[in-house]
């Protein structure tokens, strides 16, 4: 059976001295994505090394999902105000699962 599950990457860079305006429009994609009926689920990550970059690392059911996704008024908001934050635009990678599993919470 094909999984049709469809997973992303994607790495968002905020100008300088917009670091927190930005984090904020990010933290605020989490919830209601999570609600969406076709999210497994959407994270978001800053990296360690300093460079001030976030991560978005999301799962949807299926294409038909991720489409619904991008048709939400919480994505739609999120497009409009990403450029006036973001230095360029986000860099997204469609993951293939090769060995996966969503593990346990501590």
């Amino acid at each position: 059976m094909a999984d049709d599950r469809v997973f992303i990457f994607a790495t968002l860079k905020p100008q300088a001295g917009k670091e927190s305006a930005a984090e904020e429009l990010l933290r605020g994609m989490c919830e209601p994505s999570r609600a969406e009926a076709g999210c497994v689920f959407y994270n978001l990550f800053t990296a360690r090394d300093g460079s001030g970059s976030f991560h978005f690392i999301e799962c949807w059911n299926n294409q038909a999902a991720l489409d619904a996704h991008r048709e939400m008024p919480h994505y739609k908001n999120f497009r409009e105000h990403l450029g006036n934050l973001m230095d360029g635009p986000p860099k997204g990678q469609l993951l293939e699962a090769v060995d996966f599993s969503r593990g346990t919470s501590p």
